[in-house]
């Protein structure tokens, strides 16, 4: 948590909308007097602890984690979910696991590329709702490496299903990016490598990061209900005192 707060309070520019606002668009002020600094134009984003972060190789181990972050936040509200990416890339099969569940919850997914989103970690970014990068993240979209050993008709079938397969993907990844099919692969060919202002002008990211506030959203707690019922003794006079019977 202390974590968050220090990266929130240290790119926060005091001049830009309150907290209170989700995300807005901010208006550059004039420098005033004195050299001061001027506001710059973009978009507040205010971060909150509904955070899962997605850091180092994807791997089966960290996106199971990731998993189990996203269900329990899920179960507690349908506030957006953020991710904070800083990743370079990994195993395929474990990304897709984390990207069906974050089509499963009904959270809004927003996710914050922190330094680098490489090869499937970009691909996760393009299946977020909403997609932020800050200024000096880098991003690469690249074809898939894969490889089989065995009987030459077992490779053969095999490498025909693995195709067909990242295929697939590939034609979601370019949906998702508002881009003709045919166009991404050539691009991704020998790897697609993007500065934060060339991801954003591809639809990678929908905004770069200019300003940021911490939030701490209350935690909704539901408590179980009790049923107490009443019963008295059948040869009692009729002023005795019910007794009460709790059922749990």
């Amino acid at each position: 948590m202390q974590r968050l707060r220090s990266l929130a309070h240290a790119v926060l520019l005091p001049s830009l909308l309150a907290a209170s606002v989700a995300c807005g668009t901010t208006e550059a002020h004039a420098a005033a007097p004195g050299g001061q600094k001027k506001a710059p134009t973009g978009e507040t984003v205010v971060l909150t602890d509904r955070v899962v972060e997605l850091t180092d190789g994807i791997a089966l181990g960290n996106v199971k984690k990731a998993q189990k972050q996203m269900l329990e936040l899920d179960g507690q509200s349908h506030e957006p979910i953020w991710v904070l990416i800083n990743s370079p890339g990994g195993s395929v099969d474990a990304g897709l696991i984390l990207i069906d569940t974050m089509k499963a919850v009904q959270s809004p997914i927003h996710c914050v590329v922190e330094s680098k989103a490489y090869s499937m970690a970009a691909i996760i970014l393009t299946y977020c709702d909403r997609r932020y990068g800050f200024p000096h993240s880098t991003f690469m979209l690249h074809e898939a490496s894969y490889g089989t050993v065995g009987e030459d008709p077992s490779n053969r079938s095999k490498l025909d299903f693995l195709t067909r397969y990242l295929d697939m993907v590939h034609e979601e990844i370019a949906r998702n990016l508002g881009m003709e099919l045919k166009t991404y692969r050539a691009r991704i060919r020998d790897a697609w490598w993007l500065l934060a202002d060339e991801a954003k002008k591809i639809n990678l990211i929908d905004t770069i990061i200019t300003s940021m506030t911490f939030e701490e959203l209350p935690v909704e707690k539901t408590e179980a209900k009790k049923t107490v019922t009443y019963t008295t003794d059948v040869d009692a006079v009729p002023d005795a005192p019910k007794i009460p019977k709790r059922r749990d």
